[in-house]
């Protein structure tokens, strides 16, 4: 190129970009004055810049602080009264006489206590987007193995998921899927539990209650979820269940 500016995008002594100009090879310089021009847009565009981010910012601070209201209101409200009903169903239980009502009462309670752990997760992702997005990829994955299928998948998460980074969060979508998906396709089973634990590390436990997968199977689906784990520093196994079925453990450090 020819003659160049070279202008700063800057504000309040923070510098955001820089702006630059060129013109051909054999066109004059830039005058004094075009210069001093292009100077004074840049300092109205960083300042617009600056504005801009600002409001941003301001946003995600509307957003956060109506998600940490209803966050509050879950946990104030609406897990206190859910614990209530299964207290009041735990009482009644123990007047019952009938076993399979009382079978029938503790299936419910069993049903309360999962749908308090339902909320909690949902409490945790109202406190981090990434979460929610993450729950909802793994809901559609589940979701996409198992429609056509006569299969019930239950989805069990204790953490929050919006700790998870975007690179194992992409390696918990796929692992996931590819486990679903053999036990769709290969259990003879009907029912699998993924279940996703968030601590020091990230682990998904994958179980179905078929008469366990072939061999070969096995042998190629621990080989891409071996390494999806080694990529992450993680573990992983698959192994024939107690009760018959197959469970694939993942685990890697959230770090």
């Amino acid at each position: 190129t020819g003659p160049a500016l070279i202008l700063p995008l800057q504000t309040a002594g923070v510098v955001l970009g820089v702006l630059i100009v060129a013109r051909a090879v054999d066109a004059e310089p830039y005058s004094d004055e075009l210069g001093a021009l292009a100077a004074a847009f840049t300092d109205q565009a960083a300042l617009a810049m600056q504005l801009a981010e600002a409001q941003r910012r301001a946003r995600e601070l509307d957003v956060l602080a109506d998600r940490d209201r209803i966050a509050r209101d879950l946990h104030d409200h609406v897990i206190q009264r859910v614990f209530a009903v299964g207290l009041g169903l735990q009482g009644m239980a123990a007047r019952v006489d009938d076993p399979q009502v009382q079978q029938r009462l503790s299936d419910e309670i069993d049903r309360l206590q999962e749908i308090v752990h339902e909320i909690r997760t949902t409490i945790f992702d109202l406190h981090g987007g990434a979460g929610a997005s993450l729950r909802r990829r793994l809901e559609d994955a589940i979701r996409q193995q198992t429609a056509a299928a006569p299969i019930r998948a239950r989805l069990r998460v204790d953490g929050p998921l919006s700790v998870v980074g975007p690179a194992l969060a992409d390696h918990a979508e796929a692992v996931v899927r590819e486990s679903v998906s053999n036990a769709v396709r290969h259990s003879g089973g009907d029912a699998v539990t993924i279940e996703i634990t968030v601590a020091d590390e990230l682990t998904i436990l994958v179980q179905d209650n078929g008469s366990g997968v072939p061999e070969d199977v096995i042998a190629s689906g621990l080989a891409n979820l071996a390494q999806r784990a080694a990529e992450s520093e993680g573990r992983c196994s698959i192994e024939r269940a107690p009760s018959g079925g197959t469970r694939v453990h993942w685990s890697a450090p959230l770090s």
